[in-house]
């Protein structure tokens, strides 16, 4: 078999997964119409979407353990400029391109760290934005005082809930239709990573995961590329994290946790990290996992299962689920 029809039944094998994907999650409502499954099946998107963004930086040989930074950046930035006026699909995009800003400008002072020293600056940055949002009254009135002077209104107020101080996030669009808005959002993301990869950017992103000194020598401009992935990345996450806050009514400074940090590593180390399905089967089966321990009543218990369940994947499992999916689709 020639490379070209090797790259062509690549394509359509890819693509007919995808449409296959599209129509299922299109009958899905129809089937499942419990509302407390419909938000297990939403979150479930959500991950998925999330993971694909820390897949792709990871995919470029960058490691990430605070990308709830830039998942709380967009949901915030989304949510404050929709409140003071601006559209929601602006205010949605504006939000994931401010989480894209934040990653280029981080990316360009470490962009030279290798691997999980960087992890651990992005990590500290959680951390950071985290107890910046803490102080959410003097927050909330610096943002104000700066969309005032923009000409916007600026009269945002905080409110608790749940015993949490944060902001209400207007609905974007009806409840009804949030489960279409995060199952197209979640073929978008996975497309867009899809073509990424499979491109000239995607080539460069594994020559540089692979051997940074030789892609160097071939000629790939490693800081150009580093700084491709980390704002690509950003973006996605900063995007989830836009859509996530309507959904969720209310967003506060928890977004921004440890928690939100590790679940996309966990989803996409259990998957099958640097490959385009990985994050998909392990947002999948790590949420719905979640989920149904919850219901069960375990809370800690729950964390301690699946570090004991990434473990053993990692020990017996070290390519993540894919080749078993792989193999299993093989043989049907």
């Amino acid at each position: 078999m020639t490379v070209r029809e090797l790259v062509g039944k690549y394509a359509v094998s890819s693509y007919s997964a995808y449409l296959l994907l599209v129509m299922i999650g299109l009958a899905l409502p129809l089937v499942i119409t419990d509302d407390f499954y419909n938000r297990i099946i939403i979150l479930t998107f959500f991950y998925i979407m999330f993971s694909t963004s820390w897949n792709l930086l990871a995919y470029s040989g960058q490691a990430s353990l605070g990308h709830a930074a830039f998942l709380g950046i967009g949901g915030f930035a989304s949510t404050i400029l929709i409140i003071n006026g601006v559209t929601p699909v602006l205010g949605v995009f504006s939000g994931a391109l401010a989480a894209s800003l934040v990653g280029l400008f981080l990316g360009i002072i470490c962009v030279r760290l290798k691997e999980w020293f960087l992890g651990l600056v992005t990590f500290g940055f959680a951390i950071i934005m985290a107890a910046v949002v803490n102080e959410l009254s003097v927050f909330i009135e610096a943002i104000n005082g700066i969309l005032s002077a923009v000409g916007l209104s600026g009269n945002m107020d905080p409110h608790m809930l749940g015993g949490s101080l944060g902001i209400y996030s207007p609905d974007i669009v009806s409840r009804a239709q949030y489960y279409y808005l995060f199952f197209f959002a979640m073929v978008g993301t996975i497309l867009a990573s899809h073509l990424v990869i499979r491109s000239k950017i995607g080539f460069a992103f594994a020559a540089i995961r692979e051997n940074q000194a030789e892609a160097g020598m071939m000629g790939v401009d490693i800081t150009r590329y580093k700084l491709i992935a980390f704002m690509i990345s950003t973006f996605m996450a900063g995007f989830a994290g836009a859509l996530f806050a309507p959904y969720n009514y209310f967003i506060n400074p928890e977004i921004f946790s440890i928690h939100n940090s590790f679940m996309p590593i966990i989803m996409t180390i259990s998957g099958g990290i640097g490959t385009i399905g990985g994050p998909i089967i392990g947002a999948l089966v790590i949420n719905i996992l979640w989920e149904q321990m919850g219901l069960w009543g375990m809370s800690i218990d729950r964390l301690l299962i699946l570090g004991v369940i990434l473990v053993l994947e990692i020990l017996f499992l070290p390519k993540g689920l894919m080749p078993l999916f792989n193999k299993f689709t093989k043989n049907s």
